[in-house]
């Protein structure tokens, strides 16, 4: 006898676009501190959100039956934060030097980032997964009888 599960495919697309999008507006934020009337508790706060959004989008993914997309979405967050961290410097150097300043923040911050959000990720997509599987959320299970012999 075999057992084969069907896990149907399931559209996280959307929800990790999104997820991206918020990230890199909440990290601009946190990055403009002093410059666009960003104080330094509202810096805090915007690091605490990116985070809970981070380990709830890793929640999501492992529930959803979709671990291995949390070892791609930080490269999308990290596309999305390339304008936000060139407009971060601009704001705070002007445009020339806003250029070169950008391009070092966008290129290793956004290594930086994108490996911390990866690790959370991975890290609350198993967590999912793991909840997923105590809870039985499984959608079916097709048993497959081997042909008979004789």
């Amino acid at each position: 006898m075999i057992v084969y599960r069907q896990i149907s495919p399931r559209r996280v697309g959307l929800g990790v676009v999104a997820w991206a999008v918020g990230v890199g507006f909440l990290l601009f934020v946190a990055s403009s501190v002093h410059h666009v009337g960003v104080s330094e508790s509202m810096q805090t706060t915007a690091y605490l959100v990116a985070g809970l959004l981070t380990a709830t989008l890793g929640l999501w993914l492992g529930w959803r039956h979709r671990t291995g997309t949390a070892f791609a979405a930080p490269v999308l967050a990290w596309v999305v934060w390339v304008p936000f961290a060139f407009a971060t410097e601009f704001i705070q150097r002007g445009f020339f030097s806003g250029l070169w300043h950008g391009f070092l923040l966008a290129s290793f911050g956004g290594f930086l980032i994108a490996f911390v959000e990866g690790l959370i990720l991975v890290s609350f997509a198993i967590l999912g997964r793991i909840a997923a599987a105590a809870l039985h959320h499984d959608e079916g299970t097709t048993v497959i009888l081997p042909p008979r012999a004789g």
